[in-house]
């Protein structure tokens, strides 16, 4: 269970972001919180940029629990630069240049052992053409837009969503894990869901049978 074990390891089992955590969302008090060492303040960043960061690397890093890996020490290693962010921006760049760096040593490190020779020399000249295709939607693509609206959901679906895309966990776990009954997970999936469909419809990124293929997983348990 990887998306909530870090906030439980710096925090304690009483720090995962709640409906009433509204306050971090207003920049100045979440960086002051986080200045002031409050986990609370820190879990709700996990929360909020968990998705689109484990995407990223996932990209990259094919392995499970390798990126699983990668993400989660991304996350330490923000929570020990807590006190010297100026801005949610400079929060944001700080994830993905430190996750693309864990991603970088990693496929070094498969390339070395021979495990994965090509990995390396693919993954730079696919850094170099990111976003410079022409060639319409491909499935990792698709999955960053997915991973981008999905950052956008109202708190209780964007958590469900991790708990389900992502995690692979079942209803009944995730209503547990919520302290919700099944019923209310099934409604916030299909409101996850018809949420991101009219995202991506609308900005004409994906044929509606490759959505459906890519979220299976999620509507399938």
């Amino acid at each position: 269970m990887v998306l909530l074990r870090l906030p439980v390891l710096i925090c304690g089992n009483d720090c995962c972001p709640t409906m009433t955590d509204r306050l971090f969302e207003q920049e100045p008090v979440l960086l002051a919180e986080l200045r002031k060492d409050n986990k609370k303040a820190f879990a709700w960043v996990y929360d909020r940029y968990y998705i689109g960061l484990f995407c990223f690397v996932r990209r990259w890093v094919r392995e499970q629990k390798a990126a699983e890996d990668v993400t989660t020490e991304t996350f330490i290693k923000c929570w020990e630069r807590r006190a010297r962010f100026d801005s949610l921006d400079a929060v944001q760049a700080f994830l993905h240049v430190t996750a693309r760096n864990a991603c970088l040593n990693h496929l070094r490190s498969l390339a070395r052992s021979g495990a994965r020779e090509r990995a390396f020399t693919e993954w730079l000249a696919q850094e170099d053409r990111a976003l410079a295709r022409e060639d319409g939607p491909s499935e990792d693509s698709l999955l960053d837009h997915v991973c981008l609206e999905a950052e956008r959901l109202p708190p209780q679906l964007r958590r469900v969503f991790k708990l389900s895309f992502i995690d692979g966990l079942s209803n009944q776990t995730i209503a547990d894990q919520l302290h919700i009954n099944n019923q209310s997970v099934c409604n916030h999936k299909a409101r996850a869901l018809q949420y991101l469909r009219a995202a991506l419809v609308n900005k004409d990124v994906y044929k509606l049978w490759l959505l459906t293929a890519l979220l299976q997983k999620f509507w399938g348990h």
